[in-house]
């Protein structure tokens, strides 16, 4: 199967191992190279509506076989890709929260794993994914395959799930109650991409090291903010509770440790900005890459499309989901966010794919 088959089978597995401290053979075999699980050590899972990373296990081998992958819908195949170049920004959220001291961990051995500088190697083989040929679904099997190795490396998805996975997830969170069906992971994150480089471009653009360290909002404000968003997603609750759970945590943090924003300011123009500016590529770079596979560029693209006030609400909720710091977060911070700041984004790139169509056109 794809990406979903395989985490449930790895989930099953590792539960039953577990419980019957019996170890037990798991050897999956890709039909499409959708996502970057397969070589894994986590699962993705839903905890009362929300999208949770997990530990779970590696798979005793993976076979693809490369006539099989080249079958699959090229949809899928393109998501791949997608979920692929999330690697363009991920890094950038982890190395942020990194420089705040917003995360235990941080470790750039995965980075060198997957190679840092590869985006013109992308979009040499672009066209080929698309296309569904050899020379490319080759190169995207060895993408996702890498992929999933550099996340079990550290035992975090942090590598390559930022910005763009959380986005994705909100998506997925609220399709039920828009009474929309879901589109494909990779695809969702693929846009997801291009909205969050596009992000770190403003940011890199507009943040003033000398402003005033911000003032973070207080938990009981945060915690009616997050049911504001999402009970109507899921009356229940549940689904506001877990959010409120990891939230909670990632806001008692950036207030026990909020000084350590005066550090950051300090070495933003000479260390912080530079090194953003190398992990997180250019948003027009990561669109030429997709536009060659024939990946979708805006939400409203997708199959199915996403409505401009879902992706809107996505985008502007985003980082209340997961205890992991993301640039929503520093922007929710600085007051620079919110529903204006989403708006434009996705007026942006609505603008870019419009553009992009034309010059093919021409």
């Amino acid at each position: 199967g794809s990406g979903s088959v395989c985490d449930v089978a790895k989930q099953a597995c590792y539960l039953a191992e577990r419980e019957d401290r019996v170890a037990t053979t798991l050897v999956l075999v890709p039909t499409a190279v959708s996502v970057t699980a397969f070589t894994s050590s986590l699962a993705v899972l839903l905890v009362d509506g929300v999208k949770r990373t997990r530990s779970s296990r590696f798979p005793d081998a993976v076979v693809c076989d490369l006539e099989t992958l080249m079958d699959a819908p090229p949809a899928m195949l393109r998501a791949g890709l997608g979920d692929c170049c999330a690697r363009f920004v991920s890094y950038g959220d982890w190395y942020l929260a990194h420089q705040l001291r917003l995360v235990d961990q941080y470790s750039e051995t995965p980075l060198a794993l997957m190679g840092e500088d590869l985006d013109e190697l992308y979009l040499e083989q672009a066209e080929a994914i698309g296309a569904g040929r050899a020379d490319g679904i080759l190169f995207l099997t060895r993408q996702v395959l890498l992929a999933g190795l550099a996340q079990s490396v550290v035992n975090l998805s942090a590598p390559l799930s930022g910005t763009e996975h959380v986005v994705s997830h909100v998506l997925d969170m609220g399709a039920a109650a828009w009474g929309r069906p879901l589109a494909l992971h990779g695809a969702q994150v693929g846009v997801a991409t291009t909205i969050a480089a596009r992000a770190y471009e403003l940011l890199l653009e507009r943040f003033d090291p000398r402003c005033p360290r911000p003032t973070p909002p207080s938990p009981g404000s945060a915690e009616a903010a997050i049911r504001t968003a999402f009970l109507p997603l899921d009356p229940s609750g549940r689904m506001a509770d877990e959010c409120w759970r990891d939230y909670g945590r990632k806001l008692a943090r950036w207030t026990a440790q909020e000084a350590d924003f005066d550090a950051v300011r300090e070495r933003w123009p000479t260390e912080v900005a530079p090194r953003l500016r190398q992990l997180v590529r250019p948003s027009e770079t990561i669109r030429a890459i997709l536009a060659r596979a024939g990946h979708p560029l805006t939400f409203d693209s997708l199959e199915p499309p996403i409505p401009h006030d879902q992706a809107r609400f996505a985008l502007t909720n985003a980082h209340l989901i997961r205890e992991r710091f993301t640039v929503g977060d520093l922007f929710a911070f600085l007051d620079l966010g919110g529903e204006a700041l989403a708006e434009e984004l996705l007026t942006e790139a609505a603008v870019c794919h419009q553009e992009q169509t034309l010059d093919a056109d021409r």
